[in-house]
């Protein structure tokens, strides 16, 4: 059995047999070149009137995928260019750089693009009523002086495309455009997706969650739409978030990394910085996550890391909500991405985690739930801990197997 296969079989079991996902594409390459394996579907029910029914829609090269957090990526590279450029540096304060921050005048762009500093709103931003209501939360951002065991957020990534805008006096897509998207030929990646182009948009709708007892179905989530809801509440208003907002194609996000490993992007120094570890410690202080510039590091314990056990030191990773992952090692110049759909019809999140087993499901999360409407709804719950042994591995030995990268593995 060659690699590739391998690959397929894993994907497989993950879409057509675990049922975790509606369909998943596992894209894989080098500077050079890249491959990939799609299975599943981008949409399998829809709610009519007589409740929800089979519709089924099948994955295909032009299906557009919600990045999610994916965006904080974006973000992450259009700070770093200003800086190449001179227009911003990483010691400058976020409020210097940008006056509408007022309450971050001890605050600097390093920290915030770090995690180092832990950004707050007063209010939830996705709980105001509309989009002038939400802004100024963001305007509001304060930092708040206790360091959590778990410092990743959205605010970070968030805040810093509003300081995009503000030093180059261009909304943020459109920065996006002239500086990221047609330098590496992403003519397929959008904020707001075309009319024409919705039908093609992956169906993250009718996401089940049962928190504290609580069944919940999230029938709100309109094709073409940001899943995230502080990134469709300012979408209302025209503004692409920093940290959620972005569509795009399998073949946009692997030429993003190509982008990226060539140089076109940022400098390669620039680029081996991005996944040092500025947070993270595992010691008598117990564990807090390892996180670079608005990415995820390598982490020493592997369950908890975002990032292949046989990337290095210098690799970036980041997981989007809606099943998207992204992972690159400058190092060992290579790529593996993960764009899937996790919500769609699924049981995606249960609070406390030790419902789950009294609920049925296996150990792995996997299997599906009774609802009180007599219904079995699959679980996608603890996806993110499949991902290692079925897809990150399987990766790696296909890597291998078409000459894209050498050496041997790194481990943990």
């Amino acid at each position: 059995m060659n690699a590739q296969h391998g690959l397929l079989r894993s994907i497989e079991r993950l879409v057509f047999e675990q049922r975790m996902l509606t369909g998943l594409i596992v894209v894989y390459g080098n500077a050079r070149e890249y491959d990939s394996v799609t299975v599943g579907n981008a949409r399998e029910v829809i709610k009519t009137q007589e409740g929800i029914v089979p519709d089924v829609r099948p994955l295909t090269a032009h299906t557009l995928y919600d990045l999610a957090s994916l965006t904080k990526l974006f973000t992450a590279v259009s700070v770093l260019q200003l800086v190449e450029r001179g227009m911003l540096r990483l010691t400058d304060t976020v409020a210097a750089a940008d006056a509408r921050f007022s309450q971050l005048h001890s605050t600097t762009i390093q920290e915030a693009l770090t995690f180092q500093a832990v950004l707050k709103s007063p209010q939830r931003v996705d709980a105001q009523p509309d989009f002038d209501s939400a802004q100024r939360q963001v305007f509001a951002i304060y930092r708040s002086e206790h360091m959590p065991e778990r410092l990743y957020s959205d605010m970070n990534a968030l805040l810093l495309s509003y300081v995009v805008e503000g030093v180059t006096g261009q909304d943020f897509y459109t920065y996006l455009k002239k500086n990221i998207l047609i330098p590496a030929g992403m003519q397929h990646t959008f904020a707001q997706v075309p009319a024409e182009r919705v039908d093609d948009c992956v169906d993250y709708n009718l996401e089940h969650r049962i928190v504290e007892g609580d069944y919940q179905v999230l029938d709100d989530q309109p094709a073409g739409q940001p899943h995230d809801p502080k990134a469709r509440l300012l979408l209302r208003g025209g503004r692409l978030c920093g940290h959620a907002g972005l569509f795009s194609t399998a073949q946009d996000m692997a030429r993003f990394a190509q982008a990226l490993l060539q140089g076109r992007l940022i400098a390669r120094d620039t680029l081996l910085g991005m996944g040092v570890n500025r947070t993270g410690h595992n010691d008598q202080r117990g564990y807090r996550q390892y996180l670079g510039q608005l990415c995820f590091a390598k982490s020493p314990v592997q369950r908890l890391s975002e990032l292949p056990s046989w990337m290095g030191q210098r690799a970036i990773g980041m997981s989007g909500y809606t099943g998207n992952h992204f992972a690159l090692d400058p190092e060992l110049g290579v790529f593996d991405i993960f764009l899937g759909n996790r919500c769609h019809n699924r049981v995606s999140r249960i609070v406390p985690e030790t419902a789950a087993q009294a609920l049925g499901l296996a150990d792995d999360g996997s299997g599906s739930v009774c609802w009180p409407d007599g219904r079995q709804v699959l679980s996608s719950f603890q996806y993110i801990y499949k991902k290692d042994e079925m897809l990150h591995q399987p990766v790696y030995q296909c890597l291998l197997d078409s000459g894209m990268i050498g050496g041997i593995s790194r481990g943990t």
